[in-house]
């Protein structure tokens, strides 16, 4: 007999665009400016086309490699902004603005050292791949009479059969989840977990080397406190570990989407679930959307209809005074946000030195007004680009609302959160809680509270750290070290969320902020869409605490205290009234638009 062996063929091609990049007499300009240059000599166009017959994967990374010779202006004096579709002329950001970052070695690619990173993937089709690249000049760049030059060129490299990451990268696989890329504020570093050496190190910011939301691998990223580490970690190359100790805050993406709440309790994801019930809830439907979407359907359906046309976009994915109020949210003061960045951590440090990092105790026993206050001066504007790398006037870092914990709530109740994922079964999709009685953050006792005595729910240590896997991991959003911890147990977390009708002595406030800072309830307006609460009908989800407002205690707080056991959890909610306790803390949020 003929024995026959017959391969298919591979054919990938990189096409350039007639037009280039050359920008004569270029003056310094913001990122928004940046990205939405658009004239021919102000980005540069090519394509990457890859012919496949046959089963077999392409993988292919592009690069650029920047002109040593003639370039004169500092690699962190550059912005360098890439688009990508596969439509051509419907393109949407592969890395956010960024400075050149050159690789410390050569990869397996092919790319050599000094090239930087801007994109890779894998495909096991044909495809033709657009991309659009620009450049422009940092707003840091100071003027001087010298004139200087910055110059790269494009390289493509392929890899047939096997899949071929960078060593100097992760790599999630491909999101197909359409979640809005992380829109970073400032000096705010994206990282993702070195497993081997339990260290957070730089990231790449394209997309499947920074996080997959269809994986339960949300966007992480960090701050750094001190100015001159915060410029040594932004010029270092990729896979560069970020110490702990240079830290100050740690933060977690929220992409905007739209939800819909099937039926009473959602639906069951697989059979790795229990049935829905109120002891154990089901899936919320969420798709992710851009800014220029706002469902403004009920947030829930009939189990015999479909989500479509139920959707609703949360008011936490807008920022402005009448956004909470369904027929103002279009005003013109309002901005729609791709996103929110959450801590991931309760707040730690001192009320003078706003921190949220792991293995830290929370920061307790102030005020409402005594911590809003405190972020509000001390993470915004100057002090905010002091102490934090944050800049420009497009971002607000305030106390969290209960809106926007409703949104972190919501999504962890999903295909895309814990109870997504397959490593926990029936009731362990619930998060975990942190039953360390010394309020340390990231801890878990590597399972739901139980009961609802401190005995049962108590440990003088930290049973699991957060980046165990599983009991420690199952205590953050999304069963993974890439979720937001210590929703669940600890001390209670205080939420901007105030009952109009109550008192604000103790609380400290004098008046109530500007509107856009919390959320405003009524004796007969008790909820609000996705704000986790019961407009939804999520009282009592898992069994967590209920306890509505009053005039005496109108400040809304949530997650539950340790010795709560069952009755503490993402769904919990209870309320306070604003003082300084030793059994509450808070949480940070970042707008940005």
């Amino acid at each position: 007999k003929e024995n026959v062996i017959t391969t298919g063929t591979i054919t990938m091609a990189y096409n350039e665009g007639s037009n280039g990049i050359s920008l004569s007499n270029a003056i310094p300009m913001e990122d928004a400016v940046g990205k939405q240059l658009k004239d021919d000599n102000q980005m540069f166009d090519f394509t990457v086309q890859i012919n496949i017959i046959g089963k077999t994967t392409i993988s292919y990374e592009v690069t650029a490699e920047k002109d040593e010779e003639v370039s004169t202006l500092e690699n962190d004096k550059v912005r360098i902004y890439l688009e990508k579709s596969e439509v051509q002329d419907q393109y949407n950001p592969i890395i956010e603005p960024s400075s050149y970052i050159p690789l410390v070695k050569a990869d397996s690619f092919g790319a050599k050292e000094g090239e930087m990173v801007l994109d890779i993937g894998s495909t096991n089709k044909t495809a033709t791949l657009y991309y659009r690249l620009k450049m422009w000049v940092s707003k840091d760049y100071e003027l001087t009479e010298e004139s200087k030059k910055f110059t790269i060129k494009v390289n493509v490299y392929g890899s047939d059969g096997v899949k071929v990451v960078s060593k100097y990268t992760k790599d999630f696989g491909e999101d197909n989840s359409n979640a809005n890329i992380p829109q970073l504020v400032g000096d705010m570093i994206p990282v993702v977990w070195d497993e081997e050496n339990k260290t957070w190190v730089k990231s790449p910011t394209t997309q499947r080397n920074y996080y997959n939301y269809d994986n339960q691998n949300w966007a992480n990223a960090v701050t750094i406190k001190e100015e001159a580490k915060r410029a040594e970690y932004k010029n270092a190359p990729i896979g560069t570990e970020i110490k702990m100790e240079d830290i100050n805050t740690m933060w977690v993406w929220i992409p905007r989407y739209s939800y819909a709440l099937k039926g009473q309790f959602g639906y069951k994801i697989d059979d790795t679930a229990s049935e829905p019930s109120k002891d154990t809830p089901g899936a919320f439907d969420i798709k992710f959307v851009d800014t220029t979407t706002t469902d403004k359907g009920d947030g829930k359906y009939e189990e015999s209809e479909t989500a479509e046309g139920n959707y609703y976009t949360p008011s936490s994915f807008c920022w402005g005074n009448t956004c909470d109020d369904e027929e103002q949210r279009s005003n013109s003061g309002n901005k729609e946000l791709s996103g929110i960045w959450i801590s991931k951590f309760e707040l730690t440090g001192t009320i003078d030195d706003i921190q949220s990092k792991p293995n830290a105790k929370s920061l307790v026993n102030q005020s409402i007004s005594s911590v809003f206050n405190s972020i509000k001066e001390r993470m915004n504007g100057d002090n905010g680009k002091q102490s934090y790398g944050f800049d420009g006037e497009q971002y607000d870092t305030h106390m969290i609302k209960n809106t926007e914990w409703g949104a972190m709530a919501y999504l962890s109740q999903s295909k895309y959160g814990k109870y997504g994922n397959s490593n926990y079964t029936g009731v362990n999709k619930e998060i975990y809680i942190n039953d360390c009685n010394g309020y340390q953050t990231g801890c878990s006792k590597g399972a739901p509270g139980t009961g609802a005595t401190s005995e049962e729910n108590s440990s003088k240590e930290c049973l699991h750290k957060y980046y165990e896997e599983e009991s420690g991991t199952g205590a953050s959003t999304t069963g993974t070290i890439y979720g937001i911890y210590d929703t669940s147990g600890g001390p209670w977390e205080n939420v901007m969320g105030y009952l109009s009708e109550g008192t604000l002595i103790s609380s400290e406030f004098e008046k109530m902020p500007d509107q856009k800072y919390y959320n405003s309830y009524t004796n007969s307006k008790t909820s609000i869409k996705g704000d986790a609460i019961n407009s939804d009908g999520t009282a009592n989800f898992y069994g967590d605490n209920q306890g509505f407002l009053t005039s005496s205690y109108p400040w809304f707080v949530r997650g539950g205290h340790y010795i709560d056991g069952v009755l503490a959890g993402i769904f919990s909610f209870y309320n306070g009234d604003g003082g300084a306790h030793y059994y509450a803390t808070s949480r940070l949020a970042l707008s940005a638009w």
